[in-house]
């Protein structure tokens, strides 16, 4: 039985672009399990397919907006 994979990766906040360390899990498959943010000054923010960290300055409202441009041009 595979263990799963731990990795640090640098991810831009959703929102400026202000870089962050995050430690990811992701199965032996390749899916992601869990992230944390390892930086200080942000924050995880939840999404099911990719980690992603947004600044702990930003609102919820302009989250929210990034994830509904981000929606809107997966459907395309």
């Amino acid at each position: 039985m595979s263990e799963n994979k731990n990795v640090v990766e640098i991810h831009g906040c959703i929102v400026c672009a202000r870089l962050f360390d995050i430690l990811v899990m992701y199965t032996p498959a390749g899916k992601l399990v869990d992230s944390t943010v390892i930086s200080p000054g942000g924050h995880r923010v939840m999404d099911e397919r990719q980690p992603l960290v947004a600044c702990n300055t930003h609102t919820a409202m302009e989250i929210e907006a990034y994830k509904r441009s981000k929606l809107q041009y997966s459907e395309c």
